[in-house]
């Protein structure tokens, strides 16, 4: 699924382009289980003859802001991607889910192979904000607000782990596995250890390698380790510093000691035995 800074780097590509120069002269829906609160033909007539005026994100939802105060809001799930096409550029029917067409010529197209991938349209930024869909969604590790006072009042009384803790996008939005894993690496504490056992100063470095690693994995595209592509022909690759994700039964780079991997809430999670130590209740006492 893409995280944090493969959603930032697609939008951040998005707007490279001539996407925001342009009015929208055609739209496609090839497959219309992608559309969650409206018909085929209201997003059609919703999207015709707009400009995309901005793109921002919220924890992982993509938000197309539109002219005359509309909005797209996007969710890419687990296979989604959206790529950019210049006019006269050919472009794959393959997993083509939805197709928009410019004034120039240029399309945006949406794919996705196991068709997960969401689209909401709002008639206001308010009603855009205050929705379901993004009115749960908190703040994410890149926002100010975002320090350690933050999240120790966010799981100093939860007796889950703090994996699952740091996946969970009503306390901290945009982090994923790939991310949680070496943030927990960096921070020296056991994916297994739980939040009420994780003092303010264990707060202090989640906060500060979140920041730190998901700002590298944004300079480096993101992270592909299995589909993730920014571009039509272009991978992440920040998979290439990844310190424990994905490198099961290898030597961690600090202590020598074989990386392990297990199963948390169905996550495949890997850290180091030496250097992240289980934090027990007994010792916080």
């Amino acid at each position: 699924m893409p995280e944090l800074p493969e959603v930032q780097t697609i939008i951040n590509t998005l707007k490279e382009t001539t996407l925001l120069k342009h009015t929208i002269k055609h739209v496609e829906i090839v497959i219309e289980k992608v559309l969650k609160n409206c018909s085929v033909s209201k997003f059609k007539s919703f999207l015709m003859s707009e400009q995309i005026i901005d793109i921002q994100r919220k924890g992982k939802y993509i938000i197309f802001h539109l002219s005359n105060d509309k909005y797209w809001v996007v969710h890419l799930r687990m296979e989604g991607k959206l790529f950019y096409f210049k006019s006269g550029c050919n472009f794959t029917s393959n997993h083509l889910m939805a197709k928009i067409v410019f004034t120039n010529d240029s399309i945006l197209c949406y794919y996705d192979s196991r068709m997960f991938g969401t689209f909401h349209i709002f008639s206001s930024r308010l009603s855009c904000f205050s929705s379901e869909i993004l009115k749960k969604v908190a703040i994410d590790p890149l926002d100010k607000k975002f320090n350690e006072y933050f999240l120790f009042a966010k799981i100093k009384n939860s007796h889950k782990h703090i994996k699952n803790l740091l996946l969970d996008q009503t306390i901290v939005s945009g982090i994923g596995n790939i991310y949680a894993d070496e943030i927990l690496f960096m921070s020296k504490i056991h994916p297994l250890s739980k939040g009420i056992n994780i003092d303010i100063s264990m707060c202090k470095k989640i906060v500060k390698y979140s920041k730190l690693i998901l700002k590298k994995a944004i300079d480096h595209k993101g992270t592909t380790i299995l589909s993730y592509k920014y571009k039509k022909n272009n991978h992440g690759n920040y998979q290439k510093y990844l310190l424990v994700h994905s490198h099961s039964g290898e030597k961690c780079k600090i202590c020598g000691t074989r990386i392990l991997k297990l199963k948390i809430n169905g996550r495949g999670t890997y850290f180091c035995p030496n250097c992240q130590k289980i934090i027990e209740d007994n010792e916080l006492c």
